[in-house]
This record gives structure tokens, sequence and C-alpha cells, in this order.
């Protein structure tokens, strides 16, 4: 069984050298211009990564998948998660983002992309698993991704006054057009869904993504599957890494952060509309996977 890494503090890593804005405000960007490599050497960082090959050609190995790469990619890659890119003779221009999400949550986003986000980016570590681990992403229109890549670039390497708003208003613009991409082209997850023995699951964890707020349980899903249910268990943590009841919760719990960062709903409507039962049961649950509760959540997430 495959378990997934604990994020790892960054106070005393060489990247908080490298990229200062990283501790202030929780994203960072680094531009290699003609970056060449061609030896493959695995590596990680103890943050969330996007890397984003604006032009090149060579390949991107995230775990056991290989990409061929030829500009305009985005592949996201979690805490710890080994990858690397070789390039041909040639080179490539790559911009490394890097995000904070133990210390910094993410922007809010218009109502559209709100269940589709945590498909690209988990909104907090605690709900990584085996799929989205690794995420990646090609722009039909790479040109726009370009110039906000460029434009965070600058802003990370001058830090003007304004610089830090600058920056997360560009990465709040980059993450729309991530969404509007994944709506246009759907998202690469980090096991392949084409392959026969896993597309009933893609299947039954996409309708669990379209239908968490509803009273799913594991019988009625076990029935939309056609497969028994302790099969189904099985099964499905094999290919996510987590139960399909944790599954179906953190999902849960996801939207609920989107709504507790992003309105002013009550906390009650939000774990009802979310699929919780009461909101005892949404407190114990909320605190149980993110060490504090929604309303301190709700005070500390920017607005």
């Amino acid at each position: 069984m495959q378990t997934l890494p604990k994020p790892h503090k960054l106070d005393a890593h060489p990247l908080l050298q490298r990229c200062p804005t990283l501790a202030g405000d929780g994203i960072a960007v680094e531009y290699f211009p003609r970056y060449v490599n061609r030896t493959y050497h695995p590596h990680s960082v103890p943050v969330v990564l996007l890397s984003y090959i604006a032009r090149g050609h060579g390949r991107h190995m995230m775990g056991d998948h290989v990409y061929e790469e030829n500009g305009g990619s985005l592949a996201v890659t979690h805490y710890e998660q080994q990858h690397d890119i070789v390039t041909d003779a040639a080179g490539m221009d790559i911009y490394n983002l890097y995000l904070d999400l133990t210390r910094h949550a993410l922007p809010s986003l218009p109502v559209e992309f709100r269940d589709l986000l945590p498909n690209i980016l988990p909104l907090h570590p605690t709900f990584q698993n085996l799929l989205n681990r690794r995420v990646r992403l090609v722009f039909d229109d790479p040109a726009p991704v370009t110039a906000l890549f460029e434009r965070m670039n600058q802003e990370s390497i001058s830090r003007q006054a304004g610089s830090g708003d600058v920056l997360r208003a560009c990465f709040r613009i980059l993450l729309i057009e991530c969404c509007r991409q994944a709506q246009r082209s759907g998202v690469q997850p980090g096991i392949d869904d084409r392959a026969p023995s896993v597309a009933w699951l893609e299947r039954l964890r996409r309708h669990i993504d379209a239908h968490f707020s509803e009273p799913l349980t594991l019988t009625r899903l076990a029935q939309v599957t056609g497969v028994h249910p302790s099969y189904l268990s099985r099964a499905f943590h094999r290919y996510t890494g987590k139960t399909l009841i944790g599954y179906l919760t953190e999902r849960r719990l996801q939207a609920a952060l989107v709504l507790l960062r992003s309105t002013d709903d009550k906390v009650l409507s939000i774990a009802l509309d979310c699929g919780f039962r009461d909101l005892a049961h949404f407190n114990r649950t909320f605190k149980r996977a993110l060490a504090q509760p929604p309303t301190a959540f709700r005070r500390q997430a920017p607005r």
C-alpha cells in the first residue's frame, strides 16, 4: 500500500533563502530561461510546486508517468513528490511557482470554479491523495499564462511597494485560467483513467465529486458501481490512497473551506449544504482534519 508524505516545515529549507516571498506571501516564482538538463535526476521540494514550461521540448517525468513536452503545459506536484524535466540540447524556458499551503490559504475564486479547484490543487495539504498529488494541464492558448508567470517573476524579484498584492492577484488570475482550461479539457490525474482496470473507479470518484453534498453511503455507491461493498472499499483505497468514506468526507470539507473563505453564510448552513448531518458533526470533523474549528479558519483566511 502506498502512503502519502506529510508536509515538511520550510523554516530551515534553502528554498526560503532563494525565495523570500514564500515566507511572507506563501507564494514565490523562479524563472529558468534556456534550462538544459540531459540526465534524469528525480528531486522534490517541501511545498506544492507548479512547473510551467513556456517554451522548448523534452520530457517531464512525474512519478511513473512520462509526458512529452512542447511548451504551454503546467504540472502540479505536491509536497515531496519527485519529478524531473529532461530537455533537448536547446533547453526549455521554465517557471517554478512554489506554494506553502500549510500556512497560507488559496484565494477565493468565482462560484463556478469552487468545485473544480480541488481537482487541481487541494485547499490544504491534509487533502492530498494518490490522484491529485501529480496533476497536469496543457493550455490551448498559453500566451496569457506565460504573461502571468513573467509578471509574477518580475514582482518576486523587484519587491516594490505592493509587489505582494500584485503577486497574489496574478496568482488568482492564474488559478482562474487553470480552471477554465480544466473545464475545456479536463485534468490529467496521477493515474491514467483510460486504463480498463481503473476506468470504473475514476467514474465513481467523479460521481462522488459531483454528488458529495447528497446522503451517499457505501451501500448506495456499491449499487452505483454494481460491485460488492467490501470489494469496492478495497479497490477505491488502492486507487486513491483514501478510504471511500474518507474521500467523501474530505471532498465535503474542501467545499466547506471554499464557502467559509468566500461567503458570509452561517456555519450551520455551510455544513448542511456540504453534506454534513448537523453542526456538531461538521465541527468535530473539521477540527480533526485541520486542527482548528471552522470559525477559526474563517477568521484567519484571506477574504
